[in-house]
């Protein structure tokens, strides 16, 4: 059986940059790591599988529904498409590795691709800021900050760049925000 995703290879050709002819072999595996790399660190690993099992049975409904429609969709499709970005010119097969160029084009450049990447990424971030918003004003007995598995003790950035004294874009423990004083959201030891 296939695994599920959250966001298919057809809903990301028809709401992003993505050519809907670039073989999904490509990048369907940059949405699968996506969902255990980000999603499942941001919503800690209970809540993730709740999430997952009942999309995947089509039985989300009321704060979870709303939780996969307006976040980890979102966050799965654009951070997936960013990775996806840095890969894209390059393919490893029976031959070796190399890039492929097709006739009558140009290639990006390095700062272009990085530059395209980092604005899927800081949709994928802005899409992670507000459901840390969102999670506070709308508790799930499933989602805890601490747990045996993956938890969600740290603050999810997808993208690194400069820093101006706003934690935006480093991977920073709740606490240090207090937003988990604010969401009473810590461990209950």
């Amino acid at each position: 059986m296939a695994e599920f995703l959250f966001v298919t290879p057809q809903e990301i050709a028809k709401t992003t940059i993505l050519g809907g002819n670039v073989d999904i072999d490509k990048y369907v595996f940059c949405i699968a790591n996506t969902q255990i790399t980000i999603i499942e660190a941001l919503l800690g690993t209970e809540l993730y599988n709740y999430i997952l099992t009942n999309a995947e049975n089509n039985t989300l409904a009321g704060k979870y529904l709303t939780l996969y429609n307006n976040y980890v969709k979102p966050i799965t499709k654009n951070q997936a498409l960013a990775s996806y970005i840095e890969i894209s010119p390059f393919t490893i097969a029976n031959g070796g590795a190399f890039k492929y160029t097709p006739e009558n084009t140009q290639l990006m450049d390095k700062d272009d691709i990085v530059m395209l990447s980092q604005k899927y990424s800081g949709l994928a971030d802005m899409y992670i800021i507000r459901f840390e918003k969102w999670i506070c004003k709308n508790p799930l007995p499933e989602y805890k900050v601490c747990q045996e598995e993956v938890d969600a003790e740290k603050k999810m950035r997808t993208i690194g760049g400069w820093y101006f004294g706003n934690s935006n874009n480093y991977n920073t423990k709740l606490n240090n925000n207090n937003l988990l004083d604010d969401c009473n959201l810590g461990c209950d030891e």
